[in-house]
C-alpha cells in the first residue's frame, strides 16, 4: 500500500472542502471527481497530488430510510432487494431521491414474497412503517387450474378453517375459469397456499397488485421506484 495515500473522505476535509459526513455523502452521490474522473466508492484512497472537485452539494433526501415499490418478476428466485438498481429503476419514478448502493439495506419486505407469488413488493428501511404494512389489507390475483364455479367457491370459502377457527379478514371471489381475486388483511408467511388446498384448487401462482391504497399501476416486471413523499398505505 501506497503510504503516501490517505482515504478520500479525509482528504476532502482536509482541504476544507467539506465536512467527513458530507464527504461519505458527495462520494455515495458521485459529486467527487478526482483527476477529472467521477470516484463513487467509499474508502478510495488519494495522493497529495491528486486534483479533488465537487460537482455540487449531497441531496439532503439521501440521508432519510428509503421506501420502494418493486414489481417482481414471475418465476424470479432472486430475494427483492437483489432486484432494486439503477439499471432497472421505472423511467416513470418521478422521484428526485438519488439511488444509493446502501438502499439495497436492512429492508423489511411486504407483498408478493412468498415463493409462488410476484407483482407488487413493498421494500422499506423505515422502521415504523413494518407494523402499518402488517396492518394493510393485500389484494393478490390467484392463478388456478380450474376455478370453482361462484356459488360453489362461496361454500368452500365458508368452510376454510385456519387454526380451527373461520376465515376472518378475507374476501375471495371468481374473476374467471382460472383465476380467483383474494383480498385479505396482514396475510402470513404460506396462507394463500393453504387457502388453495382447503379451496380444492391448485395454486399456480400468485400476483399482487395493491398494498393498502397503493396498486401495481404500471410499474412494470423487473423495475421498480421510490415511494412519492405524499403517497399512502
Amino acid at each position: 500500500m501506497d503510504e503516501t495515500k490517505v482515504r478520500l473522505s479525509k482528504r476532502m476535509v482536509e482541504l476544507g472542502l467539506c465536512s467527513r459526513r458530507e464527504a461519505d455523502a458527495c462520494i455515495e452521490q458521485g459529486l467527487v471527481k478526482v483527476d477529472g474522473a467521477v470516484v463513487a466508492t467509499l474508502g478510495a484512497r488519494v495522493g497529495p497530488e491528486q486534483h479533488i472537485t465537487l460537482a455540487g452539494q449531497p441531496q439532503a433526501l439521501a440521508t432519510l430510510p428509503v421506501t420502494m415499490l418493486l414489481n417482481r418478476p414471475a418465476d424470479e428466485d432472486a430475494p427483492p432487494a437483489q432486484l432494486l438498481g439503477p439499471d432497472s429503476r421505472s423511467p416513470q419514478d418521478a422521484s428526485e431521491q438519488v439511488w444509493l448502493a446502501r438502499h439495497r439495506q436492512h429492508l423489511a419486505a411486504f407483498g408478493a414474497v412468498d415463493e409462488l407469488c410476484h407483482g407488487l413488493v413493498v421494500l422499506t428501511q423505515d422502521k415504523k412503517l413494518p407494523r402499518h404494512l402488517a396492518e394493510c389489507e393485500m389484494e393478490f390475483l390467484l392463478q388456478v387450474e380450474r376455478a370453482p364455479a361462484a356459488e360453489e367457491l362461496k361454500k368452500r370459502v365458508a368452510a376454510i378453517r385456519l387454526g380451527g377457527k373461520p376465515l376472518r379478514q378475507c374476501k375471495i371471489s371468481r374473476q374467471s375459469d382460472h383465476q380467483l381475486r383474494c383480498a385479505v388483511y396482514a396475510p402470513r408467511a404460506g396462507l394463500l397456499d393453504e387457502i388453495g388446498r382447503q379451496l380444492g384448487v391448485r395454486l399456480r401462482g400468485a400476483r399482487c397488485i395493491r398494498i393498502g391504497r397503493l396498486v401495481l399501476g404500471s410499474l412494470q416486471p423487473g423495475q421498480w421506484r421510490y415511494l412519492q413523499p405524499f403517497e399512502r398505505f
